[in-house]
């Protein structure tokens, strides 16, 4: 399996975020969100230099917020609760990084999809948990 790291010790934020097919923006705000993420800042402290170890934390993150729908709240005490998912993170980043290659980024369309798939579903939940609700209280 080739490892898509080209073997620096630093890479910039544009790198980062075509490694991961992430935008910079949303690397940045995940910096603030998860203490785990903290790449060190070269240069007097204005240019991000990201380790093969905070690629790992990146692509961990968005497995856990995108692949398997985790909130925010939901990844911190995941990662809280299970620490090795930190510890291993180091050794997987090629394998990691294999995988994100293969698979192409969404497009806005399979994502707006997705979406209103997903409100959809709620919609149906709730009528059906209203219909519960009226059935109770005609009971009562």
């Amino acid at each position: 399996m080739k490892n898509p790291l080209q073997n620096k010790l630093y890479y910039s934020i544009s790198e980062v975020a075509e490694l991961t097919q992430l935008q910079p923006y949303t690397l940045r705000a995940w910096e603030k969100e998860f203490s785990c993420l903290r790449p060190r800042r070269a240069r007097g402290g204005k240019n991000r230099a990201y380790r093969e170890r905070d690629i790992g934390i990146i692509l961990l993150l968005k497995r856990l917020l995108y692949e398997e729908r985790y909130t925010t709240q939901g990844v911190k005490k995941k990662l809280k609760d299970e620490p090795e998912l930190l510890r291993q993170v180091g050794e997987q980043v090629p394998a990691l990084l294999a995988q994100q290659q293969d698979r192409p980024a969404p497009t806005a369309e399979q994502t707006n999809a997705e979406s209103a798939q997903d409100r959809e579903a709620a919609l149906r939940m709730l009528e059906e948990a209203k219909k519960e609700l009226r059935e109770i209280l005609r009971l009562l």
